[in-house]
């Protein structure tokens, strides 16, 4: 489409829907199924303007529903059947189309009089309201309107500022346009370039996402296609900026204590902590008077009831049930018995500001025995901090932490691991381990694996504390929730090298996609260890990721039952990757076609060498350091084989004695038939452009 195509869509739109028009408008003109409503223009009747295609019909406000069989069941979202909307814009269809119109009609005369910030704060879908306000707009507005792409954008030309509003990025942006530039020659090249950074991936594969249509999904091919690179693409996406809010990082003492306070038996003290400035331990009676005075051997469980006394000023309280993570608050004084009595609580306290209160429980992956310790250092440590790190709550001294604090992280919606031969279903599911009780003594504990914490945090993503508060909900809740879930994902990397039937236990046959939860062959089992009355089911956001690398262990070895439970995806080496590399004038696309080939003939496919191997900078080291000891692997060092797929200049017939008198005297001397024999000729010998060009 040329510019002026370009320029006469836009006046086209203008022309269908003046401000009068939108002044006027009727609630069967702004949505309905024929094309020809407002919503229809914007979304598709100008697509070629800047697309904001992708996500429901619920960004316009309102719309006119198709199909009025599905229900709609989220409480956030109302419906009269022939309309639905989100339940904040009103209780009617009348009430909610009136508040639409207003907003409309403030970012129409806002765009037109180049008011960007009260477009901003207007309450409707962003990448629909922007796109609404440039087609009003005198090109004030960068038609780009989703805010990865905007921000993708920015990065292109040079922005590094913090995380700002839109109007800011679309102010810098535009600075950027050069004078006489045409707006959309300029905007075009923000297009391509923005689309780039999000769908690029070094075999031209999506990197930011995954086929959502198979919850189970494995990546398999020769080393260095890019399966690793895959997910590692993926997680590093999930580190970047994604909002357009300004991140208020909280800093923290990491020299103070942090300590796990256990706000009642499954948590029923904390609605009357939450809602002051006092906490307490539940086994530090009023009767008990000072506990600095307490008698060790007069005292049950003294160790446990004395730990209280130890808090100072400045420490740490962080309120933990189970697994769920409650809020974190600041100790304003050290333990003082004349302070700790207070009307209210049968137990002593201490006054406390609050650090931060989580608007859902944070989920921590390891498990946890007493009710009042310390964290420091502890099992539960590094879960803690990656919860506080997603909640922007960081140590005052470590600027890496700060910089991780992003709101969206690899843990918001990712797990990774390795299979290894020695990992087992105590591992993966659950199992019995050792841990230390308020009295620090062994006490032996049902914890769970990280897939049971990965259901858990799936469930948590689709709005339930956990996966037992999802199971114990209405069918109809649990199947409006995960129906509008973010994904998450278990990543599993080098799948093939564990013992698939032993780590999957029984629930092999819970991950196919009709078996899990709220569909319709749902499937729940009683875990050997834990027996828990709510049976074990897994959720439907739940993807499963693997990758395998065939150079150990080819599709066809792998488990039967693992097999048709995943979706297969090969990844070769890729030509088009390597294409644009050259060494010394000789294309690299060339040389890694010429080895593979000998390779897949002497081997097979599975064997051959990925496109990584031939992209790096340092082609030399490279070839020293990854692919011949590779091939030295493949081939048990027998050179002569290497020898068939390098060539002379890296392989030369080994200098030996040909002389039978080498020999001791001994009978069949004369049967002796001197084989050759070969070696790798030393990089500090050879000749690296010429052993190139022997190849």
């Amino acid at each position: 489409m040329t510019n002026s195509e370009h320029y006469k869509l836009k006046e086209e739109f203008l022309n269908e829907w003046p401000l009068s028009r939108i002044q006027d408008l009727k609630l069967e003109e702004y949505t309905n199924l024929d094309k020809t409503s407002f919503c229809y223009w914007v979304e598709a009747k100008t697509n070629l303007l800047g697309s904001i295609w992708g996500g429901s019909a619920y960004k316009f406000g309102i719309y006119k529903r198709r199909d009025i069989n599905k229900e709609v069941l989220n409480g956030n979202r109302v419906t009269d059947n022939e309309y639905a909307w989100h339940s904040k814009y009103g209780k009617t269809r009348g009430e909610a189309f009136a508040t639409i119109k207003l907003i409309l009609l403030e970012i129409v005369e806002s765009a037109q009089n180049n008011d960007l910030e009260s477009i901003d704060k207007l309450n409707l879908g962003d990448a629909y309201k922007w796109k609404i306000a440039f087609l009003y707009n005198d090109f004030k507005i960068v038609n780009i309107y989703k805010w990865d792409n905007l921000y993708n954008a920015a990065e292109f030309l040079g922005f590094d500022g913090d995380i700002k509003s839109y109007p800011a990025l679309n102010s810098f942006i535009l600075q950027k346009k050069q004078p006489g530039q045409d707006y959309f020659d300029f905007t075009q090249l923000l297009w391509n370039k923005s689309e780039t950074e999000n769908n690029e991936f070094i075999n031209n594969e999506e990197n930011e996402s995954f086929d959502l249509s198979y919850p189970n999904q494995i990546f398999f091919g020769p080393p260095g296609t890019g399966k690793t690179h895959k997910i590692n693409s993926f997680l590093n996406s999930a580190k970047k900026p994604k909002t357009k809010e300004p991140i208020n990082t909280i800093k923290v003492d990491r020299h103070k204590t942090f300590w796990h306070l256990a706000p009642g038996q499954g948590g029923y003290l904390w609605n009357d902590l939450k809602n002051g400035n006092r906490l307490g331990y539940e086994w530090c009676s009023v009767s008990l008077g000072n506990l600095n005075d307490l008698d060790k051997k007069q005292t049950e469980n003294f160790k446990m009831r004395t730990y209280f006394s130890d808090v100072k000023q400045g420490d740490y309280l962080c309120i933990i049930s189970g697994k769920k993570f409650y809020g974190i608050a600041e100790a304003l004084h050290g333990y003082d018995f004349s302070k700790a009595i207070v009307s209210g609580f049968d137990f002593q306290t201490i006054e406390v500001k609050w650090v931060k209160i989580f608007d859902t429980p944070e989920l921590l992956s390891a498990s946890y025995t007493p009710t009042f310790g310390k964290l420091n250092g502890g099992k539960r440590w590094n879960s803690l901090i990656q919860a506080l790190q997603e909640n922007n709550i960081v140590f005052d001294d470590d600027t890496t932490t700060i910089e991780s604090a992003k709101p969206v992280t690899q843990s918001n919606n990712s797990i990774f691991t390795t299979f290894h031969q020695s990992f087992s279903y105590e591992d993966f599911i659950e199992g019995i381990k050792p841990d230390l009780d308020d009295n620090d003594e062994i006490k032996y504990n049902i914890e769970d694996g990280l897939f049971k914490i990965a259901c858990d945090k799936a469930a948590n993503l689709a709005g339930f504390e956990d996966l037992s508060d999802a199971l114990k909900s209405p069918k109809e809740i649990v199947k409006a929730k995960f129906e509008v879930s973010e994904p998450f994902y278990l990543f599993i990397d080098e799948i093939n090298r564990g013992n698939i039937s032993q780590i999957f236990g029984e629930l092999i046959t819970l991950i196919e996609k009709d078996k899990r939860l709220g569909q319709i062959n749902e499937t729940r089992v009683t875990l050997p260890y834990s027996k828990s009355e709510i049976q074990f089911c897994v959720p439907p956001n739940l993807y499963i990721i693997g990758t395998m690398n065939t150079a150990d262990r080819s599709v066809e070895a792998l488990d039967t039952a693992l097999r048709r439970r995943f979706c297969f995806t090969e990844m070769l080496p890729d030509r088009k990757v390597v294409e644009d590399k050259a060494f010394n004038d000789y294309p690299r696309a060339d040389i890694m076609e010429k080895i593979n080939t000998r390779i897949e003939l002497l081997l097979d496919r599975n064997y051959t060498l990925g496109h990584s191997y031939f992209i790096k900078e340092n082609f030399k080291n490279s070839f020293q350091n990854e692919i011949i000891p590779l091939l030295q692997e493949y081939f048990y060092s027998d050179y002569s084989k290497i020898g068939l797929i390098l060539g002379r200049g890296f392989v030369r017939e080994k200098a030996r004695p040909k002389d039978k008198e080498i020999f001791a005297d001994f009978y069949g001397i004369d049967d002796i038939d001197i084989q050759k024999s070969f070696e790798l000729i030393s990089f500090d010998e050879l000749n690296f452009d010429d052993a190139i060009k022997l190849l």
